[in-house]
């Protein structure tokens, strides 16, 4: 019996360290992004959000602390969390409830940890493969930014889509987080189509933790001619997640850019999409504040960039005019236009 207990210590050990190896890069390291290049603010072990993180997502604006208990050694506490790890089959996800150990209230990246150690389940699977490093991890607009490294997807045979959703799931129940973006060796995680997956919600379950399919909307896009004269209008079939609305999941579309190659993206390069609604026929979108200050200049420019969205969202039933925000906030002026007003749909902008 003591050699049988000696060798399940000895597994069980070795396990452990084969999950922390996951995070073998010192958790001061905020200089760099394991790719080579210069930080840019989104990487390295800094949880940017962490009074964000402390509020309860129960809609009515109140907060509360996370749940901690029993205080461990130092400044770690256990902390009860909800993990999602994937059926062996790889055709559901499974709600697990677990208490981990969290150090200096880095929940994030204590729950990465714990989906890297994998579930205790037979049926459930590790979503995370062995020899994946953490690279970064930080907190930006109520969004996860998560950067792996390139042994992440699809390695070891495991199903990437699980995988992604294993780990979107499990950090969007965390309060203060409403999406994820994950990152490889520093670059947006690049989806099926080629294009990055940029900004994600978690995937509705249905009782048996099958992801729930979304509608399929034809739609016209518009983006830039070459010579950044006219708005040529892009025409395809896009899936509506369930839970998203149509309006976000265009302008989403919009941001990933044209599939034909003499056009090109009017939206500024690092633009993020934060919030989009509708109400009265006056879509409200509101971007970051890359949307404006990355904007290449000009009145052509600028028309493009405000006229590819307009033009893209009053193609849709119920929209006739778009309203801008900047981080929650009308701005007077674009670069030169008048930015404050609704904008109407404009056919003159449009190729013949």
């Amino acid at each position: 019996m003591k050699k049988q207990f000696l060798v399940a210590m000895i597994i069980i050990l070795c396990t452990s360290l084969t999950a922390c190896s996951l995070f073998n890069k010192a958790a001061e390291t905020v200089v760099g992004n394991g790719s080579g290049q210069p930080d840019d603010g989104e990487t390295g072990f800094v949880e940017t959000g962490t009074d964000a993180a402390a509020d309860e997502k129960n809609g009515d604006g109140s907060s509360e602390e996370p749940d901690y208990t029993q205080e461990a050694d130092g400044d770690t506490k256990m902390v009860k969390v909800t993990l999602y790890f994937p059926t062996i089959d790889n055709s559901a996800l499974k709600k697990v409830e677990k208490e981990i150990p969290v150090a200096d209230k880095a929940i994030l990246k204590a729950c990465l940890t714990a989906l890297a150690e994998g579930p205790d389940e037979p049926a459930l699977r590790k979503p995370i493969p062995e020899g994946t490093e953490l690279l970064g991890i930080s907190i930006k607009d109520r969004t996860a930014i998560v950067d792996l490294s390139g042994e992440f997807p699809g390695s070891s045979g495991l199903d990437e889509v699980t995988s992604r959703l294993s780990i979107v799931n499990t950090l969007t129940e965390i309060a203060g987080v409403d999406k994820v973006r994950l990152r490889i060796e520093g670059k947006d995680m690049i989806g099926p189509g080629g294009k990055p997956l940029g900004d994600m919600r978690p995937a509705l379950l249905d009782e048996e933790g099958r992801p729930v399919p979304g509608e399929i909307k034809t739609v016209v896009l518009y983006f830039s001619d070459s010579q950044a004269m006219y708005l040529v209008g892009e025409t395809r079939d896009i899936e509506i997640p369930a839970g998203v609305s149509t309006e976000e999941a265009v302008v989403t579309e919009l941001m990933a850019g044209p599939r034909t190659d003499d056009l090109w993206s009017a939206i500024p390069d690092d633009t993020r999409l934060l919030s989009v609604a509708t109400k009265n026929g006056v879509c409200t979108v509101d971007f970051s504040r890359e949307y404006i200050e990355n904007s290449p200049g000009g009145t052509t420019a600028e028309r493009m960039a405000i006229y590819s969205v307009v033009n893209t969202l009053t193609e849709l039933e119920g929209i006739q005019k778009v309203q801008f925000l900047i981080e929650g906030k009308k701005e007077k002026i674009y670069t030169h236009a008048i930015f404050d007003e609704p904008f109407a749909r404009n056919e003159d902008i449009i190729a013949k």
